[in-house]
């Protein structure tokens, strides 16, 4: 390693960075409250006040605030706490070593989300060192639990009141530092099959319920998803996510069940959707009598759309612009955040991060040491801008 890369790796941000990166954080069954512990400690030792809310005894969402003396906007950088499970498949490095290669720091959350937690706490503490009389307002950091499940912990910081309305959110999921102010929702739709089972050599005997679910599999494609272009997101899809049926070779399956994913954009209505899906369904058992069909909905979380005029959208350009030495166009994104549960208690939020999103759930995840510093000064320099004006 060169003497300018080793001089990065010794950096306070660095260090924190690997130590979240080595605690397992994955979904139901690592320690997040471990993590928010962590961060508890260095934000309290600058005199941030912190509570973190634990949802069990592994996993909590955290709450810190840092006030001013002066009244002004409320902004929130929000991240999760959790991660996706290592996979199957051999690391080139320790997915819980947190090792840094050739600039590079490789671990499971690297990406998606750590760096960008931690780029938001670095940015607090670097404000906590300002008098407190010097600037407006208020800045929050709320840290969630299970975003990766369904955004579970953010669910519940609304339902609990955990965090109040804010003026400014600010997801910090990666995006390699490219500012983003629409996304996708997303539509989990589960369709249980129900027959009756027979000796599959007398199959008339039975009601085949893979059969029955197989006819809704089929007309899918009359769920109508078309509504007015959205720009910078493109056209909403629907992807068929797990198919389940059978017990062995030779019975006739008196059950089957399948997951599909619909991602939606912000000016469709969730609601129409799974009047589609109940429709299709009764014209599917009106046509075959003996088909009996359930509906469940898995996940129901809607778009984000932030106007492009926005107040927090033209300040992140104007840093970024500076940062880039060229004028930054916001841009749109497939994936959802926890920011689908979240604006229910503010209107303007971005999404802006350190990290390539493509290596976000990847074996080798790793991020740019470099990457995630800058992403440091950038959140700062938002700061400065919305609260020292």
């Amino acid at each position: 390693m060169g003497t300018h890369q080793n001089a990065l790796s010794q950096r306070d941000e660095v260090l924190f960075l690997q130590q979240a990166i080595r605690i397992n954080t994955v979904s139901h069954r690592g320690d997040e409250q471990a993590l928010a512990q962590l961060m508890a400690q260095r934000l309290q030792a600058a005199g941030i006040d912190c509570q973190i809310f634990g949802l069990d005894n592994r996993r909590s969402n955290l709450i810190a605030t840092l006030s001013s003396t002066r009244p002004g906007p409320r902004l929130v950088f929000t991240g999760h706490l959790d991660t996706v499970p290592e996979g199957k498949t051999p690391w080139v490095h320790d997915p819980f070593a947190a090792t840094i290669d050739n600039g590079a720091l490789y671990g499971r959350g690297s990406v998606d989300m750590k760096s960008g937690l931690s780029a938001c706490l670095f940015a607090m503490l670097r404000f906590a060192q300002r008098p407190r009389d010097s600037w407006s307002g208020e800045i929050v950091l709320a840290a969630t639990s299970c975003e990766e499940t369904g955004a579970e912990g953010a669910q519940t910081m609304v339902d609990e009141g955990q965090l109040g309305a804010f003026d400014g959110l600010i997801v910090a999921e990666p995006t390699d530092n490219e500012l983003v102010i629409a996304h996708k929702g997303a539509l989990w739709t589960a369709i249980e099959s129900q027959g009756k089972s027979s000796h599959s050599s007398m199959p008339a005997h039975g009601i085949n319920a893979i059969d029955n679910l197989l006819r809704i599999y089929q007309r899918l494609d009359q769920i109508d998803l078309d509504t007015a272009p959205h720009p910078p997101l493109d056209d909403s899809t629907l992807a068929v996510t797990m198919l389940q049926g059978g017990t062995q070779n030779n019975v006739v399956p008196d059950y089957a069940r399948m997951v599909f994913d619909i991602r939606s954009l912000p000016s469709h209505s969730h609601d129409a959707l799974i009047d589609q899906i109940e429709q299709l369904c009764a014209q599917v058992t009106q046509e075959s009598p003996q088909a009996k069909f359930s509906i469940s909905t898995l996940l129901n979380i809607p778009a984000i759309d932030t106007a492009a005029d926005a107040p927090l959208v033209q300040i992140a350009q104007q840093v970024l612009a500076a940062q880039n030495g060229q004028a930054v166009a916001p841009k749109g994104a497939r994936y959802f955040t926890d920011a689908s549960v979240l604006q229910q208690l503010g209107e303007e939020i971005i999404v802006l991060g350190p990290g390539d999103p493509t290596q976000a759930h990847q074996t080798n995840e790793h991020v740019l040491l470099k990457d995630y510093l800058q992403a440091i000064d950038i959140y700062e320099q938002i700061l400065q801008q919305r609260l020292l004006a």
